[in-house]
């Protein structure tokens, strides 16, 4: 586990960021120690959001007919099914097969 806390991709991040902040900002050095001591926090950190940014991405938007609640990954399909859901009260075999489960 220790292993992907010491990434030479990580540690040459933080590297240059204390480089960088020794050029810009000297005064903010003496805290490079507190930036060492947190390189594998903030790189886990890092990776969640990365991962978490991916799978949202992925996500489906699903239409939901107004009279029954059934979703539809196309919006054509929930139409389809509130108009005859309104017109018939009661759903029909053929347009609910189409139809997706929410997850």
């Amino acid at each position: 586990m220790l292993r992907c806390c010491l990434n030479p991709k990580v540690i040459l991040g933080a590297l240059v960021a204390i480089v960088l902040a020794y050029v810009f900002a000297p005064q903010l050095v003496q805290y490079s120690w507190l930036l060492l001591v947190l390189i594998c926090p903030l790189s886990m950190i890092l990776m969640m959001t990365m991962m978490n940014r991916g799978s949202n991405t992925e996500k489906e938007r699903l239409y939901t007919c107004p009279e029954c609640s059934m979703d539809y990954s196309d919006a054509d399909w929930a139409k389809k099914c509130a108009a005859w859901c309104k017109e018939h009260k009661s759903c029909n075999l053929d347009i609910i097969q189409h139809a997706v489960q929410k997850k």
